[in-house]
């Protein structure tokens, strides 16, 4: 198949090349992101845009499975590559955009779960890095409350350093932690309203 670039050689550097590769991987199916990258640019899969990204960076981040494998096994992506703005690799993106699939395609292939950003992150921090604040880090190690034996609940909520339980009667009953290793118990009484 004839390039659209006579003049493109594997050694090819060009930013608009590398622009187009981005903008074709974003929007395109994914049968023609193989065929445009096997015919555009003698370089296609390894041209970086300003901020360092390649084609895997934004197959990852777009969850293009696929075009990740493809990329992986016929054309043998160098998936430590880091982009410039903040040190990601594609696994890194995959696991920030929820493309699981795609996390688990990269980790098959032999992609390092381990390796740091700019800030230190590991693929995996990025997780709890923006995790919902009512999730703890840590593991937290359930405590029976003694006061609750006998009231059956029908409800429970967590959170951080608070809970609230409901019982079958209709009693809220909420914790806290005040100061460290302190826990105080208030009970009321829900009333039906009309």
């Amino acid at each position: 198949m004839e390039r659209v670039w006579p003049e493109c050689t594997t050694r090819s550097r060009s930013l608009q090349h590398a622009l187009d590769v981005i903008s074709v991987v974003t929007r395109a199916s994914e049968q023609h992101i193989k065929v445009f990258l096997s015919s555009y640019c003698c370089n296609a899969v390894t041209l970086k845009d300003d901020f360092g990204r390649n084609a895997t960076h934004i197959a990852a981040s777009c969850g293009k499975k696929n075009v990740l494998d493809w990329l992986i096994t016929g054309k043998g992506v160098d998936l430590a590559v880091k982009d410039k703005e903040s040190g990601w690799t594609a696994l890194h993106r995959s696991i920030f955009y929820g493309h699981i699939d795609c996390a688990l395609s990269l980790l098959k292939h032999g992609s390092n779960l381990y390796i740091q950003d700019k800030d230190g992150y590991t693929p995996l921090d990025l997780v709890m890095k923006d995790r919902p604040p009512h999730i703890v880090s840590k593991l937290v190690v359930p405590r029976l409350v003694e006061g609750l034996r006998g009231h059956p609940c029908t409800q429970v909520a967590g959170a951080k350093d608070h809970t609230v339980v409901l019982t079958e009667d209709g009693y809220v009953y909420t914790f806290g932690l005040n100061t460290p290793l302190q826990i105080q118990m208030f009970q009321g009484r829900i009333l039906a309203r009309s």
